[in-house]
């Protein structure tokens, strides 16, 4: 299979598990950020079946990703990467939370579509 094809598995499930991170922190209520705090959201965290996936689906991206990077320019991949998560997070996120996006975040997103464009032409 073709590297440039494998690239959407890491694209998919990081993108996924954001959603569902942003999914199960929100059942957990309000967060304490302090030390005490912090080790208390630990169990907490490990009882969401939403954090968990999350955390699955997060390793299995990283996992694939270093498949990727080992067989691609990381100068390309990289942005390919992180940039198609930003639009698919932000259109998710729109979708499935009710989250905003203004216009000028829209045009953002199209202005990343033609990057990612640009970086995967042969020139």
């Amino acid at each position: 299979m073709s590297p440039f094809l494998i690239i959407l598995i890491p694209i998919l499930t990081a993108a996924t598990a954001q959603i569902l991170f942003k999914k199960g922190v929100s059942e957990l209520g309000q967060l304490d950020f302090s030390i005490s705090g912090v080790f208390n959201l630990i169990p907490r965290i490990l009882q969401s079946p939403w954090l968990l996936v999350g955390m699955f689906l997060f390793g299995i991206s990283f996992l694939v990703y270093l498949f990727v990077i080992s067989k691609l320019q990381l100068n390309v991949v990289y942005p390919i990467v992180t940039s198609s998560g930003v639009i698919l997070i932000s259109l998710l996120a729109w979708v499935l939370f009710k989250e905003s996006l203004s216009i000028l975040q829209i045009a953002g997103i199209a202005v990343i579509v033609f990057g990612i464009f640009l970086l995967t032409t042969k020139g």
